[in-house]
């Protein structure tokens, strides 16, 4: 038997053992699934293993704790991406289907982001209930972070972080079926980290069959770290902590020490007198290219991916970065102008934002500069590099309470894309006034593309291509356009 229900609870048979589920309104959710073993104690550093069955059945009515990561006490949204609980035990992932009886439903494995620091696939803003009430099975996934999962001390500890996230799309393939969905029909999906985490798995050579289609929502396929440059992290990572820069070397050092010394490397990280325009990419948690894992840049690989892609940016995607270094009241003229030197915007580069987006003054032109070249440009470059279907977007909706020209931020297409403003909204007031005058209409048309595409592989628009480049801009009034960022991509041509 496939699966038993009684009352308001659901019995689902997978290969580690049973589990029981809640039904809650027009979806079955299971919550806090281990896909793999505890990857600390004598897993610490090591691959995902194997996890232990169970006898019985297990209860699923509470996620799992998330992944060891610091706490922004004072974030408003903190309750709203990040979880309430954390702990070792950590790779889990809860599921939400509209019906474990059936039959090669539609899937989407939600990748969080957070910087490879923070978040976990269970929290609030990725509630899977509206993807299940629209016919589709959705997972969301946990995995290492941090310098447990992205600090690199030598092959066989490359990439921990994302080979957990290729063990869960394992675990996927197996077991997904029990709980209605089609294994052959699975869309990997992720915002900020989590897109990025998309765009390093169609890349990675243990991915491929794990996943039919894949969204990427403000990633970026140029993050990635050499060997070199990922020792330099580790190099620092480790004389901060004292111990040699070897795995030997960092099990000498506790979790809780580790999970403490995130925020003060990635504060380093974050100041370009120390790691020059690297410090743009926000995160020296990343995933490492040239190893066994991730042999190529995903750059290098796009042209023999046959994984249709749906990706792209908001149109501010950095005013919440400027706005916590201190830049978004007070942008000097000194500051502006060091940002735009490490970032390489020379002169056609900034007459380009003033012609075609009349972007003028200090504080508009580091934002449109930082977001396109760390994240429009290089997912141009992707996009024009693959052979394989790839669709285009941007999310333009400007959020009120931000600057006027700087409120389509990072991560305010989430919300829009699973059609869940209430989620947001309960985070209080920082959330009221963040979707006070957000269109339904437009959550509608997003969450409808993402099911389209996730069902058929067509989101409701036409396919990018070189000679055009259409490109779906989301906001009070949706429309496609013809390569509109053409003349900054023209600007930037040779030099990002």
């Amino acid at each position: 038997m496939k699966s038993e229900q009684s009352g308001s609870q659901v019995v689902v048979n997978t290969a580690s053992g049973k589990v029981r589920g809640l039904i809650d309104g027009q979806s079955i959710r299971f919550r806090g699934i281990p896909f793999a073993a505890a990857p600390f104690g004598e897993n610490r550093y090591r691959f995902p293993q194997p996890v232990h069955s169970w006898d019985g059945i297990r209860d699923a009515f509470h996620s799992g704790v998330g992944a060891p990561q610091p706490v922004a006490d004072e974030d408003p949204f903190n309750s709203y991406f990040n979880p309430v609980q954390q702990g070792e035990d950590c790779l889990s992932l809860d599921i939400w289907t509209p019906d474990v009886g059936g039959v090669n439903l539609p899937v989407m494995v939600w990748i969080h982001g957070g910087g490879f620091m923070t978040g976990a696939g269970s929290v609030p803003a990725h509630d899977g209930r509206t993807f299940a009430r629209d016919g589709i099975v959705h997972v969301g996934i946990n995995y290492r972070l941090g310098i447990d999962g992205f600090l690199y001390l030598g092959e066989g500890t490359d990439n921990l972080g994302l080979r957990d996230q290729v063990a869960a799309l394992e675990w996927v393939q197996q077991n997904i079926a029990a709980f209605g969905g089609d294994p052959a029909n699975v869309t990997v999906f992720g915002q900020s980290a989590g897109a990025v985490s998309v765009i390093d798995l169609l890349a990675m050579p243990a991915a491929r069959g794990l996943f039919a289609r894949a969204i990427a929502q403000s990633g970026s396929p140029a993050v990635t770290a050499s060997i070199d440059s990922a020792a330099q992290v580790t190099n620092k990572v480790a004389e901060r902590l004292g111990v040699p820069a070897t795995r030997d070397g960092l099990l000498r050092v506790s979790v809780e020490r580790t999970v403490a010394e995130i925020w003060p490397m990635t504060m380093d990280w974050l100041d370009f007198r120390n790691w020059g325009s690297q410090s743009f990419t926000v995160s020296p948690w990343r995933a490492v290219h040239g190893t066994e894992s991730l042999p190529e840049t995903p750059l290098a690989a796009a042209t023999r991916s046959e994984v249709p892609l749906l990706a792209g940016t908001t149109t501010n995607e950095t005013t919440g970065f400027l706005k916590s270094l201190g830049l978004l009241e007070k942008m000097n003229w000194l500051a502006g102008a060091a940002i735009l030197r490490q970032l390489g915007a020379d002169r056609a580069i900034r007459r380009s934002y003033r012609q075609q987006r009349e972007i003028h003054g200090k504080l508009r032109m580091v934002e449109a500069v930082w977001t396109d070249w760390a994240f429009r440009i290089p997912l141009i470059n992707l996009l024009d590099a693959r052979t394989a279907a790839s669709y285009f977007y941007e999310f333009c909706w400007q959020d009120p309470s931000l600057p006027a020209g700087l409120g389509a931020n990072h991560a305010l297409e989430v919300p829009f894309v699973r059609d869940d403003f209430a989620s947001a909204r309960a985070v209080g007031e920082a959330g009221e006034q963040m979707l006070q005058q957000a269109p339904q209409e437009l959550a509608d048309q997003m969450h409808q593309a993402w099911v389209n595409f996730a069902t058929s592989g067509d989101p409701g628009w036409p396919r990018y291509q070189v000679d055009r480049r259409l490109t779906m801009m989301f906001g009070n009034k949706s429309e496609v356009l013809p390569d509109p960022a053409a003349a900054a991509r023209l600007a930037w041509q040779g030099k990002r």
